[in-house]
């Protein structure tokens, strides 16, 4: 190859890397072209006011992008600018392509800064601005935005200083107000008058005193010979410049102590009450007296000189008077809870309040509270009441009523108890007593319920069914702790939980007798006596009681045909119909314990028995009336009786006292 051919290779060669050039760059210039239209987004920006759109800043704090103008172009979908002015503060603006591409934002011109002081200075000044308190101190040093104030310093010395101020965009305010005191007078009277006024230790008249001061706080101190001095302090202030006192001045003092026996009395000088140690009044005659109720008083009379300090002493007698005792009834007197003898007496007591007691047992105690008087003798008097009594008369309501246990009163007549031979259903045990009742009695309409058991028995079921599952000892104790909530004399006497006897005389609580039982079931309220609680006819009506009915049928022997009332077991007390006489569940629901010992054998009886209690002896008791489980008419007879000790589960009972 010559020298020709390389040269046009070497041309070929060098005409090549050009056009690869070319089109390399030619690319890039497209794809750049490419990437502009597709990746970069324009976003106009409009600022206002005018005044801050003149030197308009855009800074990308979020996001890439660049601006131009008012132009600002994202590289992205979402950014944030910073928009600033010369004089304005800066406000962030956040940019999205979902969004307006046309935004606006108005920028707040930045605030004047304030320095504001006074002359003369004060730190406790008072800075208002538009008539709101906004700084107490020397200096306000505070920003305002552009615009105008009416700012006021205010001090109670001085008139109030006010100025009109225009702050401009981000300038400075620096200006002192010149305060001008307030004229005022200082207004000073004493009585006496002539006494002599200092300030600061420096005599400045005598009064009366008329003094003018400019605004101010000034102490001063008030003298004259054989007084007391004053010391206090008058402002001159703004909503006061002419204060005024008028001093009431107090003579020299003596000290006064005293000491007495007995102390905490009461101690009076010059018939004032004043406590030790005291500051009387020097060269003036004094009487000090010192009492205390149930002892003599006595006094002194005494002067004191300027500035003397003195000590006397009292000891005071006691005061004694006479006071006659008495009550209805001979009663143990206490005083103090000491004995002192038995009514009537005469008693020497002190003159102070004193509790006198009347006490005596079976009664209830009397408190009496009285004040003796030696000028004249005073009687005492009780009325000694039994507990029971006492209750009464103060119209408090019986422990059994807050029980719910209703009373009825009856005066039971003369009857003969048990059955005639010729009675049909009639049995052996039925024996024919005639009694009769010197008493009138009280009677529980119902049978006590569970729930009234439970307030004896804690931890017994408590409802309004009748309690069960009592023995006749536990029903007896029952009765005896009611007479005991009563303060009544208990009916039965029981020990180690058994009864052992009774008080026939008492009025406390206890089983019916079986006689009184029978009145009830049979006589009261009748014209003769009834063979049943509903009369003497064998058919009973519909609903009569809680008896054995048809929803018993196949649980036992006997039950009554045909009759429904709606129990299968216990009842609640009273869901039937009374008596006559007022009294439920005679003849059914369940069967009840009463006083009387039981005996098969004719009781030894003659002629009429007055408050017949039955045999004197046994080991059973009686047990009246029929219940849910009496399938038999013969057994819902008044007369009918049954025997038992121990608690069964259609067992139960009610209870009766006397009246008198």
């Amino acid at each position: 190859m010559n020298s020709i051919d390389a040269a046009i290779n070497k041309a070929k060669a060098r005409h090549r890397i050009a056009v690869t050039i070319v089109v390399v760059l030619g690319t890039a210039i497209i794809l750049g072209y490419l990437s502009w239209l597709f990746l970069v987004n324009g976003f106009k920006v409009k600022v206002l006011p005018a005044d801050a759109a003149a030197t308009q800043q855009f800074r990308f704090i979020e996001g890439t992008g660049f601006s131009r103008g008012d132009s600002v172009f994202l590289l992205g979908t979402t950014g944030v600018i910073r928009v600033s002015a010369d004089k304005y503060q800066a406000q962030d603006l956040r940019l999205d392509v979902h969004a307006s591409q046309v935004l606006e934002v108005e920028l707040e011109p930045m605030p004047a800064t304030v320095v504001l002081t006074t002359e003369p200075a004060h730190e406790n000044m008072e800075w208002w601005v538009d008539g709101t308190r906004v700084h107490t101190g020397a200096t306000l040093t505070t920003t305002f935005a552009p615009g105008q104030y009416q700012v006021a310093a205010q001090h109670p010395y001085y008139q109030i200083a006010q100025q009109t101020m225009t702050a401009e965009i981000a300038g400075e305010l620096q200006q002192q107000l010149t305060l001008q005191p307030i004229a005022g007078t200082l207004q000073i009277q004493t009585e006496p008058a002539g006494a002599s006024v200092y300030m600061e230790g420096s005599l400045v008249g005598q009064t009366p005193l008329s003094l003018p001061k400019q605004g101010g706080d000034y102490p001063i101190e008030v003298r004259l010979d054989g007084y007391q001095s004053v010391q206090d302090t008058l402002p001159v202030h703004r909503s006061q410049p002419t204060p005024t006192r008028h001093y009431l001045l107090q003579p020299e003092q003596g000290q006064l102590r005293v000491q007495a026996e007995p102390s905490d009395g009461a101690l009076f000088i010059s018939g004032t009450p004043r406590s030790s140690p005291a500051s009387v009044d020097a060269n003036v005659e004094h009487l000090v007296r010192y009492e205390k109720q149930g002892y003599i008083s006595a006094t002194k009379k005494l002067t004191l000189a300027p500035g003397e300090q003195r000590a006397i002493r009292f000891k005071l007698e006691p005061e004694i008077a006479k006071v006659n005792v008495t009550s209805n009834i001979p009663a143990e007197v206490f005083v103090a809870g000491k004995s002192v003898g038995q009514t009537p007496l005469e008693l020497s007591l002190q003159t102070i309040p004193t509790s006198l007691e009347f006490r005596k047992s079976g009664y209830r105690t009397v408190t009496r509270n009285i004040t003796p008087n030696a000028r004249q003798t005073i009687t005492v008097s009780a009325e000694m009441l039994q507990e029971f009594e006492a209750r009464r008369k103060e119209g408090q309501p019986l422990f059994v009523e807050t029980l719910g246990i209703q009373m009825l009163k009856l005066k039971p007549t003369a009857f003969t108890m048990g059955s005639p031979r010729n009675e049909v259903g009639r049995s052996p045990n039925e024996h024919q007593v005639q009694v009769d009742f010197s008493r009138s009695i009280w009677v529980s309409r119902h049978e006590i319920t569970e729930a009234q058991f439970a307030q004896f028995k804690p931890g017994a079921a408590s409802s309004n069914l009748p309690v069960t599952q009592v023995s006749w000892d536990e029903a007896a104790a029952y009765t005896n702790w009611l007479s005991e909530q009563e303060g009544l004399e208990p009916f039965y006497v029981i020990q180690n939980q058994q009864v052992v006897g009774f008080m026939p005389q008492a009025r406390g609580y206890r089983l019916p007798t079986e006689a009184e039982w029978e009145f009830i079931a049979k006589l009261a309220n009748r014209a003769s006596p009834t063979k049943y609680v509903w009369g003497s006819t064998d058919r009973m009506r519909e609903q009569q009681g809680n008896f054995s009915d048809e929803s018993r049928r196949g649980q036992q022997t006997f039950i009554f045909k045909d009759y429904q009332d709606g129990y299968a077991e216990r009842a609640p007390v009273g869901s039937f119909s009374a008596n006559q006489a007022g009294f439920y569940d005679l003849d059914g629901n369940v069967r009840e314990w009463v006083h009387d010992f039981y005996s098969v054998v004719q009781p030894a009886t003659s002629g009429v028995m007055m408050d017949y209690t039955g045999v004197a002896q046994g080991t059973t008791h009686v047990v009246k009336g029929a219940s849910y489980l009496s399938g038999r008419l013969q057994e819902l007879r008044t007369a009918a009786r049954t025997s038992g000790r121990q608690g069964e589960a259609d067992i139960g009972f009610r209870i009766a006292r006397y009246d008198e």
